[in-house]
């Protein structure tokens, strides 16, 4: 059997500065990223509302507490300090439960995607 070889063409190497190279790396997820975006911008948006809407109430709630206590040291009599106390448990159970109705409609507002905009 005769030796076949080919030939190989050789081209010259650009040199060019190292400021000027552009690193040639690859990005698998680039894709991923592209094609989710609109999903990842409202689940950051919607993680946004969900900690203005937790920052709110938690500073509503610490109003109320101290104006509890407030009333609480007002009291004069057991009777009172536990009608006192019967009010801002009341108050505090009422608050707490709408505050996880509008949590849950963050979320659910979250979860359902919306329909992409109607292509001309």
């Amino acid at each position: 059997m005769p030796d076949e070889t080919k030939a190989v063409e050789v081209k010259p190497v650009e040199r060019r500065p190292a400021r000027e190279r552009k690193p040639q790396i690859s990005n698998p997820y680039g894709a991923f990223l592209e094609g989710n975006q609109q999903t990842f911008t409202r689940w950051l948006q919607g993680m946004f509302g969900v900690f203005e809407e937790i920052s709110r109430f938690t500073q509503a709630r610490m109003q109320e507490d101290m104006a509890a206590w407030s009333a609480l040291t007002s009291c004069r009599t057991p009777e009172e300090a536990m009608e006192c106390q019967r009010r801002f448990a009341a108050k505090a159970a009422e608050q707490f439960s709408d505050e996880m109705n509008r949590l849950s409609q963050l979320m659910m507002k979250m979860a359902v995607p919306t329909p992409p905009p109607p292509r001309e």
